[in-house]
C-alpha cells in the first residue's frame, strides 16, 4: 500500500507565490478573466489553488486562473494546499491531471505536456498511464512525434506522407494493427480509398487487414457542402497548418468528436 503524503492548508499571500514551469496552461489563461475575479471579489475563492515549497517560496502547479483573478481582484492571500514534489515530472502529471477536466484546455498545452513527457517517460504507453487516459489519445496529442516507428520509415522512404501517418497512428490505437493498415495503405490509391481504410480500421479494430480492405472497398462515402465564414475558414486554415491536416480530416474529427460527446455515436 502506497503510503499516502500529507497535504497542508493555510492563506499565503500572493507575493510569495510563483507559477510554477510545470503548469500546463499556457494558451488562453486570460480567458473571461474579468468575469472569474468579480466572482472572487464579491464571493471569495470557493476552492484552493496547489503548490510546494520551493525555496522559501510557493511554486503554483493547479489553479493559475484563480491565482491570476485574485491578483486582479487585489487581494493580498489566497487559500492553497501545499503538497510534496519528487520531480519535475510528477508536478507536469498533477497539472495537466487536474486542468484537463476544468476550462478546456488548449490543445497546444496538451500537445506540450504529451510531447515533454514522452521525451521523460520514454514511451507512449507510459505516458497514457500517467496521464490515466487512453494510448490513442495521447498518439492524437502527441502528432507524428506518436507515430511508430515502422510507419516513420515508411515516410522518410516516401510511401506515405507524414500526414497520412499521423492520421493512422491518431486513429487505429493497437500499435501492430497501425503498422499493418500503413502497409496496407502504401499499396492503395491515394484519395478516399486510403481514408476508407483508415475510417474502418478505427471502427473495426478487432478485424483482420484483409477484412478491412474488403469493407473498405464496399464503403460509400456521403459527401456534404459546408458554407464557412472568412473567420471560420481562416481558422480552419491555421489548424490545418499547426497540426498538418487536410480540412476534411479537421472537420471529420470534429464532427465525430462532437456526435460522441452528445451520445450520438457510440
Amino acid at each position: 500500500m502506497k503510503k499516502r503524503r500529507k497535504l497542508r492548508f493555510k492563506y499565503i499571500p500572493l507575493r510569495k507565490i510563483d507559477i510554477s514551469q510545470s503548469n500546463v496552461r499556457r494558451a488562453n489563461i486570460d480567458e473571461d478573466i474579468d468575469e472569474l475575479a468579480a466572482s472572487i471579489a464579491e464571493i471569495g475563492i470557493q476552492q484552493p489553488v496547489v503548490v510546494f515549497e520551493k525555496n522559501s517560496r510557493f511554486e503554483l502547479i493547479i489553479g493559475q486562473r484563480r491565482y491570476l483573478a485574485s491578483k486582479e481582484a487585489r487581494l493580498r492571500e489566497i487559500p492553497a494546499v501545499i503538497t510534496t514534489i519528487k520531480n519535475q515530472t510528477e508536478a507536469i502529471i498533477k497539472s495537466f491531471s487536474e486542468n484537463i477536466h476544468r476550462l478546456k484546455l488548449d490543445y497546444r498545452d496538451k500537445m506540450n505536456v504529451a510531447t515533454d513527457l514522452l521525451n521523460k517517460l520514454g514511451s507512449v504507453q507510459a505516458v497514457a498511464d500517467a496521464l490515466g487516459l487512453k494510448e490513442q489519445t495521447i498518439r492524437q496529442y502527441l502528432g507524428y512525434a506518436g507515430v511508430p516507428e515502422e510507419i516513420k520509415v515508411l515516410v522518410s522512404k516516401r510511401k506515405i506522407s507524414a500526414q497520412t501517418a499521423t492520421n493512422i497512428a491518431r486513429n487505429i490505437t493497437d500499435e501492430k494493427k497501425a503498422v499493418a493498415i500503413a502497409k496496407k495503405v502504401v499499396e492503395t490509391p491515394r484519395g478516399d480509398p486510403r481514408r476508407a481504410i483508415i475510417a474502418i480500421a478505427k471502427e473495426y479494430p478487432r478485424e483482420s487487414v484483409q477484412k478491412i480492405e474488403r469493407l473498405a472497398k464496399k464503403q460509400k462515402f456521403r459527401r456534404i457542402t459546408v458554407h464557412l465564414t472568412p473567420k471560420v475558414s481562416g481558422a480552419l486554415e491555421v489548424a490545418c497548418q499547426d497540426f498538418s491536416s487536410e480540412p476534411e480530416d479537421i472537420a471529420k474529427n470534429a464532427l465525430e468528436e462532437w456526435l460522441a460527446d452528445q451520445g450520438f455515436l457510440t
